[in-house]
């Protein structure tokens, strides 16, 4: 085994926004390790190092040379490499040139192409050294950030990054890399933290680096960061009489904002407590980066924790002076939240006139007056839950869910600006709103992403289903269709929301049912009819966000296309899924793949067959043995199957649908079915088709893959 090295990388760079540095990190050693492994030298595995001022990678044991090897290279056909008197043509000496030997040493070989020349060359293996500083020069500058900096003269002219680098470190054991990176040739030497130690450090082998990094101030690990950080916090939180609401994103946040942390204990004016929790932690969280404290009640303390970059030298000061920043900014809520409260949401319904919902799709006005109706319907099924209390409730709520739109605290656009739906329950509550509407309009806005919590009451999801719908919607009338990964105007946020809701918490809803129902909102209110194109690109839209959330849950891509084609509840997302798993489940059983291929060879024929030949129905008289055989099977077949759909049990109809395997083979044994006499054709054609039928009640097995 050759000797082994540690090998270190770390790009000094002015501080990072905090939510570029872990992507970059992940990027970064993914690209070095990439090259060890391409070039087939041996490693241990990366462990990776970061601050706002730094990005660093450490590898080790890297092997130091890669093994010698031999490379088989093909060249021209023999045809073409000798001419009649058997000298070498220009295309096998430029094959040899290229590839450093002479032509004597070439030899023929047999291909499926025919005969060609090849030789077989050796290759002296490149070192760490060589093919790390490759690495470095290619994915060091070549990162991908949300924002890039370019600068506009000098050696970094060239180069985007975040923010502008500033020193290289690059070693691979105690030698230095020969490379340079956007101008700056790598060296051994780092820089200490900013304020307590801003002089050199230099890093003697990259096995020390995190020593030499905390001996210079800076915690590199941001493992250890953040777990210090958590200690911190959570003690000054007991002393505060309490615990800190928990906010893992906001230690993740503050972790990657510092490189000494040290946690500090702050206090605000209990008087602003009667303001709304989410208002309170929304001014701490969002610009300060404080934590919140809250009591064994779950009720917020009027106490903060925050994070500086630095030790506990002049902390009262810095607590002072956070302190004041977070009174100036609980100032602007008090002064949000006691305007707001003069004027109803009720009385300002008529305003949401002068908000314009989407360029040519109406008023905010004109959208609530389509919920009102939309989420009426929604809640109003059967089975959706809640009663006639929560179809009253759905009403309401949809008429004032989009009132704090106009309001200071919502529309000013600041801060509080996401808590859109959250403040609309408060004042609906504060002007006396019943709790059904006030739980409505909170939950209207759930979830906001994939891991947020859903509607909690009937009346919410029936208003949440209601929102995402019209927008999905109105946003296909008027063109703003999602493409590729651009959705500027959260189109498939929307539906993932809504089949989310559906999912989760086992709603039934056929999704093209609720598209007509959104389409007939808007058609009322434009006096226009929506075209089929229109009808046929949101049908084809439900089914791919429906597809991609079933394979989220692990079911095949085959068994979700195969359920999708069923011709009953085919928009419903969750007998789709029901489908899906019973397929899935099936898949093991013995009949399962010749019944597929047996089905997929009925579907062919039928396919084959002229529109004029297949019957409406299979008929009653079947003189051959395999005709009569396969129509008593498909009609003991039916009266098991209907009740087992109606049942949704669809594992119970896969299990009937299996037992046809052996007619439909001993049908397609026994007779031929495209015979001249037309009679005989279209019997035969007509009992394919009614067991087609009764399949494709369920399923598409055309689309299930079966192995060759």
């Amino acid at each position: 085994m050759s000797e082994r090295e540690d090998f270190l990388l770390e790009l000094g760079v002015e501080e990072l926004p905090a939510s570029y540095i872990a992507p970059a990190l992940t990027q970064l050693a993914a690209g070095l390790v990439a090259a060890l492994d391409d070039a087939r030298l041996a490693h241990g595995v990366a462990a990776t190092y970061a601050t706002p001022r730094r990005l660093a990678v450490m590898i080790p044991a890297v092997e130091a040379k890669q093994d010698d090897y031999d490379e088989e290279a093909t060249g021209p056909p023999v045809a073409s490499s000798w001419d009649k008197d058997g000298n070498p043509t220009k295309a096998l000496l430029g094959f040899c040139k290229g590839k450093g030997v002479e032509p004597s040493a070439v030899r023929k070989v047999a291909t499926d192409k025919g005969e060609y020349v090849a030789v077989t060359v050796r290759r002296i293996g490149k070192t760490a050294e060589e093919i790390l500083a490759t690495a470095v020069a290619r994915h060091g500058p070549g990162l991908a950030f949300p924002k890039a900096m370019r600068w506009l003269d000098g050696p970094l002219a060239e180069v985007r990054f975040a923010r502008p680098l500033r020193w290289i470190v690059a070693l691979l054991g105690e030698r230095v890399l020969d490379v340079t990176v956007a101008g700056l040739a790598a060296g051994r030497v780092s820089r200490g933290h900013r304020f307590l130690c801003p002089g050199e450090v230099a890093i003697a082998r990259p096995s020390v680096y995190v020593e030499a990094m905390a001996a210079a101030s800076v915690v590199a690990d941001p493992a250890v960061r953040r777990a210090d950080i958590v200690a911190q916090a959570a003690k000054l939180a007991a002393q505060a009489g309490g615990t800190l609401v928990a906010d893992e994103e906001l230690v993740d946040i503050n972790q990657d904002l510092v490189e000494t942390p040290t946690a500090l204990l702050g206090a605000f004016d209990p008087s602003y407590l009667d303001l709304p929790r989410e208002v309170i932690v929304m001014a701490l969280r969002e610009h300060q980066r404080y934590f919140a404290v809250e009591d064994a009640g779950g009720r917020l303390l009027p106490a903060f924790v925050g994070v500086r970059n630095g030790d506990a030298t002049n902390l009262a000061g810095v607590v002072a002076g956070n302190a004041a920043v977070l009174k100036a900014r609980l100032d602007d809520a008090r002064f949000y939240w006691d305007t707001d409260l003069v004027k109803s949401p009720t009385d300002r319904v008529p305003d949401l006139a002068g908000i314009v919902w989407l360029a040519g799709m109406g008023s905010m006005l004109d959208k609530a007056d389509r919920l009102e109706l939309l989420t009426a319907m929604i809640a109003g099924r059967k089975h959706w839950g809640g009663g006639p209390a929560a179809v009253t409730a759905a009403g309401i709520a949809a008429r004032l869910c989009k009132t704090d739109l106009l309001s200071e605290m919502i529309g000013s656009g600041k801060e509080y600006a996401s808590l859109e739906g959250v403040i609309g329950a408060y004042y609906a509550e504060r002007h006396g709103a019943s709790p059904d509407v006030v739980a409505a309009i909170r939950d209207h806005v759930r979830p906001r992403g994939a891991g947020d919590r859903l509607p909690e009451t009937s009346a919410g999801a029936a208003l949440a289903i209601a929102d995402r719908a019209d927008t999905v919607v109105g946003c296909f009338l008027a063109g703003k269709l999602p493409s590729g990964s651009e959705d500027p105007y959260g189109v498939r946020r929307a539906a993932n929301g809504v089949v989310r809701i559906l999912l989760d918490q086992q709603r039934s809803f056929d999704l093209l049912e609720l598209s007509a129902a959104a389409l007939a909102g808007f058609m009322q209110q434009r006096k226009a009819a929506p075209s089929d194109e229109v009808r046929a690109k949101l049908a084809e839209f439900w089914d791919g966000r429906v597809a991609t959330a079933l394979a989220d849950r692990g079911l095949a891509y085959d068994e979700i296309a195969a359920a999708q084609g069923g011709r009953e509840g085919a928009g419903d997302p969750l007998e789709v899924e029901k489908r899906a798993r019973a397929l899935s489940n099936r898949r093991g059983a013995a009949d399962f793949v010749p019944l597929v291929i047996g089905y997929k060879r009925v579907a062919n024929i039928l396919r084959a067959a002229q529109p004029g030949d297949v019957p409406a129905h299979a008929g009653d008289a079947f003189p051959d043995p395999a005709e009569a055989a396969l129509a008593a099977a498909l009609a003991t077949a039916t009266k098991s199957a209907d009740p087992q759909f109606a049942a949704r049990d669809y594992e119970g109809v896969l299990g009937t649908l299996l037992s046809l395997r052996a007619p439909i083979d001993a049908f397609f044994e026994g007779v031929m079915v495209n015979v001249e006499d037309v009679a005989v054709r279209r019997r035969r054609l007509g009992l394919l088709a009614a067991a087609r039928a009764l399949f494709d009640r369920g399923w598409d097995l055309s689309k299930v893959v079966v192995e060759g």
